[in-house]
């Protein structure tokens, strides 16, 4: 255990937690964008279209006109020869979405990537996958002499298995939360001395005790975007829901809390060691684990427990009568979904509403079942192997229920 006078030495010049994109965009890690792209990336990838395209640039304007009332990035300005993926690929790539791009510039996906966005792969497996195996040093975000800096002085961190095992540490103590000065001030530079979890904890437990004041420490920030960078791990957490964040007058101060709802879940995570896996043995293995089933019927139960659902419920199941899948009338099992989320300024109306069996409404809200506006009923793998048999093609639309909201969803949204 480290001293309370102890200082951290950085191994070498330009130590830091460089995230998935060298030019750092926020908006980029909200899952409609990130995954929104994928879709649509996935879309043209056969016909051989390139990133700088004009078809290209129209799904980015589209998607662009999708997001603005909910997230606000401006994708239609990203298009042409400075395409987003020429600035920002490093996203995609990062997390084993993207392929390295040819010098020809076509559209190139992973087979990972190709069964995200073909909703093989859930949301919530992606992001625990992610978790687990996103590591430093990463050639996709780093030069090669910079990785092999890392390598010379034994470097390899986890980055989000760390942040959640310290604020799971941090919980057990009734202090669950981290704020981006402490990861930018304490736990990165800590995290070059081979520190353990202890270490980080009792760090930022004497900072915010006024014990320590961190002078002499090393700025592992100190370009202009360097904080901005770091803080999007923070963000990745926070909007795949292992972490909820709660914002302050700055970036430096807000919270990001630890979700002790999912505590069970974020244990198994971390005590599956990092191997040298692919990503397609990695989704095996969470699928065995159940880890990700879990995750997502607790955010699940989480995001239905809203003061307004009731009402919400009460005029969905008048206006319909029964589950649109399987056609149940108990009221008793029946519950209320929407079909654009909440989150992303879904509307608590019938034309934003579907009631669902229990078990219905948790696979289409987990992005296990899709429909779309024309009724198409589409399953993923997983769900398709208990109920291809029983889950119809193709359900009947009444004409209140909103066209375009459908759409949105099935063109962005790959569920919690």
């Amino acid at each position: 255990m480290l001293a309370q006078n102890f200082v951290p030495k950085i191994p070498f010049p330009d130590f830091k937690w460089k995230w998935a994109s060298l030019q750092c965009t926020e908006g980029l890690n909200d899952p409609v964008v990130l995954l929104g792209v994928l879709f649509r990336m996935r879309k043209l990838e056969p016909k051989g279209v390139k990133y700088s395209s004009e078809a290209f640039a129209n799904e980015l304007k589209e998607l662009s006109d999708d997001i603005n009332d909910s997230i606000g990035i401006d994708l239609a300005r990203r298009t042409g020869e400075r395409n987003l993926i020429r600035n920002s690929g490093q996203y995609w790539r990062a997390v084993g979405l993207l392929a390295d791009g040819d010098r020809s510039g076509r559209i190139q996906l992973t087979d990972f990537g190709r069964r995200v966005a073909d909703h093989d792969i859930s949301q919530t497996e992606f992001a625990a996958i992610t978790v687990q195996t996103f590591k430093l040093p990463n050639l996709q975000i780093q030069s090669a002499d910079e990785c092999q800096r890392w390598i010379d002085n034994g470097l390899v961190i986890y980055p989000l298995r760390l942040l959640l095992s310290i604020l799971r540490e941090l919980q057990s103590q009734d202090q669950g939360y981290i704020t981006t000065e402490e990861l930018t001030r304490i736990i990165i530079p800590l995290s070059s001395n081979k520190a353990e979890i202890v270490d980080y904890v009792n760090f930022i437990l004497w900072f915010r005790a006024g014990q320590i004041t961190l002078i002499g420490w090393p700025n592992c920030i100190p370009g202009a975007n360097d904080l901005r960078i770091a803080r999007e791990y923070l963000l990745f957490l926070s909007n795949y829901g292992y972490i909820i964040r709660k914002e302050q007058n700055t970036r430096v101060d807000e919270q990001y809390l630890y979700n002790h709802e999912l505590d069970s879940e974020i244990a198994a995570i971390l005590a599956e060691q990092p191997m040298d896996e692919s990503l397609q043995q990695a989704v095996e293995r969470i699928r065995v684990d159940n880890v990700a089933a879990d995750i997502e019927r607790k955010r699940v139960a989480i995001q239905r427990a809203r003061p307004n659902q009731v009402r919400f419920r009460r005029d969905v199941l008048e206006a319909y009568g029964r589950c649109v899948i399987t056609n149940v009338t108990m009221p008793e099992v029946l519950e209320a979904a929407h079909i654009k989320p909440f989150k992303y300024k879904g509307e608590d109306t019938v034309a934003n509403g579907f009631p669902m069996r229990m078990d219905i409404h948790l696979l289409f809200d987990a992005g296990h079942l899709r429909i779309s506006d024309e009724g198409e009923v589409q399953l993923s793998t997983r769900a398709r192997m208990d109920y291809g048999a029983t889950i119809p093609p193709r359900i009947y639309l009444p004409e209140f229920t909103s066209k375009e909201f459908l759409r949105w969803r099935w063109d962005n949204y790959n569920g919690i």
